[in-house]
């Protein structure tokens, strides 16, 4: 009866081994899913900075925002990348309990785009007129921005 049981025992051990690396080999022959294939980076990146305050001027927007710890930063961004193809400059809606921010897009490390998320309302403090003798310069291509 020993016999028996242990013949039986192996029997089934190596029925188990040849299911087992018939299952593995029909595995390797599937090829590997698209998720698991080798990471590409994208040519696209982001920065994100608080702003402070937005200066609407006659040519321009004066940007006004957080550059390191404790300092401000400004730039300018000229009304004209509004209405150019494709548009280096956008806006957002400010979603409620959020404060104003901007968002700088670029490819390979180049300038892109943009994108302001400001309040609607002009009436909002984040908003506001720079003073008319004020002078910039918009007739700029690309944004120059230090964080």
């Amino acid at each position: 009866m020993k016999k028996s049981l242990i013949i039986g025992l192996i029997a089934t051990v190596l029925s188990c081994g040849f299911v087992f690396s018939a299952a593995a080999q029909e595995s390797a022959d599937k090829p590997e899913p698209s998720y698991k294939k080798e990471f590409q980076e994208s040519e696209m990146s982001y920065r994100n900075v608080t702003v402070y305050k937005v200066l609407d001027q006659k040519d321009a927007y004066i940007v006004m925002y957080a550059k390191g710890h404790r300092e401000v930063g400004n730039v300018v961004v000229p009304k004209k990348w509004y209405k150019e193809s494709p548009r280096k400059l956008a806006f957002r809606k400010l979603s409620t309990g959020m404060s104003p921010y901007m968002t700088v897009l670029y490819r390979n490390g180049e300038f892109e785009q943009v994108i302001l998320t400001m309040p609607v309302s002009r009436a909002d403090p984040a908003w506001g007129v720079a003073d008319s003798n004020t002078q910039v310069n918009a007739d700029i291509d690309t944004l120059e921005i230090v964080y």
